[in-house]
Parts: C-alpha cells; sequence; structure tokens
C-alpha cells in the first residue's frame, strides 16, 4: 500500500520549484562569447519576429515544455567595430529560445536589442535562456559604449559581481 500511495504521489502534478540564477550583464556576455571556442558578431538592432512562436509553458503539464523552440527573425542595426557600432546589420537569423524546465526566456518583438550572434554554418544564431542568454532589450549608451571600449581591448570589467 505504502508503494503505491508513492507511486500515486509521483504522478500528480507538483508546485515548481524556483529557477535562481546569477546576475547576468552584456558585459558578462561578451567575456562569455570571447573565451568561447564559437565565432560571435556583436548586433546593435531592431529585432522582429512572431511572438506567437515563443514558447509558453502548459502549468498543468510542464514536463512537456520544450527545451529549444526554434525560429526566424530580423535583425535590422549595426554591428560592432574598432569604431563603435558602424557596420549595417539586416539579416534574417534564427532564434533560440531555450527553457529550464518550465521556466522559458522570453524577447519582445519590435524593440531595440544588443545581441551577441553565433556564426553558424546555417548563418547567425541568437541563444536566449531564462537566466540571460545573448539579448539585451533597449540597452544604454552606456553599455553600448562599455561592449564597445571591451571590443577596442580597453577596460572591460562588469558592475555586477563575478560569477
Amino acid at each position: 500500500m505504502k508503494a503505491l500511495l508513492t507511486a500515486l504521489a509521483l504522478c500528480l502534478p507538483s508546485p515548481a520549484l524556483a529557477l535562481s540564477c546569477m546576475p547576468y550583464d552584456a558585459v558578462l556576455a561578451y567575456h562569455d562569447a570571447a573565451k568561447s571556442d564559437d565565432s560571435y558578431v556583436v548586433v546593435l538592432g531592431d529585432l522582429t519576429f512572431d511572438d506567437g512562436k515563443l514558447p509558453v509553458t502548459d502549468w498543468e503539464h510542464q514536463q512537456d515544455t520544450p527545451p529549444d523552440t526554434l525560429f526566424q527573425g530580423t535583425l535590422t542595426g549595426h554591428s560592432l567595430t574598432r569604431d563603435g557600432f558602424t557596420a549595417p546589420f539586416d539579416r534574417t537569423i534564427r532564434i533560440n529560445v531555450q527553457c529550464f524546465g518550465p521556466w522559458c526566456s522570453s524577447l519582445t518583438p519590435d524593440i531595440d536589442y544588443l545581441t551577441f550572434l553565433k556564426q553558424t554554418d546555417s548563418g547567425y544564431l541568437l541563444e536566449v535562456n531564462p537566466c540571460g542568454g545573448f539579448a539585451f532589450g533597449t540597452p544604454s549608451q552606456q553599455v553600448t559604449d562599455q561592449i564597445a571600449a571591451c571590443f577596442r581591448g580597453e577596460r572591460c570589467v562588469s558592475p555586477l559581481p563575478q560569477r
């Protein structure tokens, strides 16, 4: 009887545990991209996509939340050069919105983002997750200036505690 009750308890929906993430900012993302074996391009621009493609968690069936949701969007703006965000950029990109269990990242269409795009054989890929990822919405001039300074090899320190 005890085994049956235990089995039933494991099958019943239970409340989700809280997700805990370390603070993450654009400078930490810059360092992560720079030390990666992958190649990245930094772009500041307007991100457009169909927000109906974003994952939605069904809290009654949390286990069915997909870990990756891939779709296309367009990023129009400027990529980073030694002179700042000066090289025109207007491309269709792939977007991967990742979920950790029932917790999913989100993006807002039609706003400016500071992005770190992975260069892949099939084009550019933007990856975001519930604990950060490589997209920062409506970045301040201070943030974009700091990332440009990092790119030029100048002082590049995050205001957040180091991980």
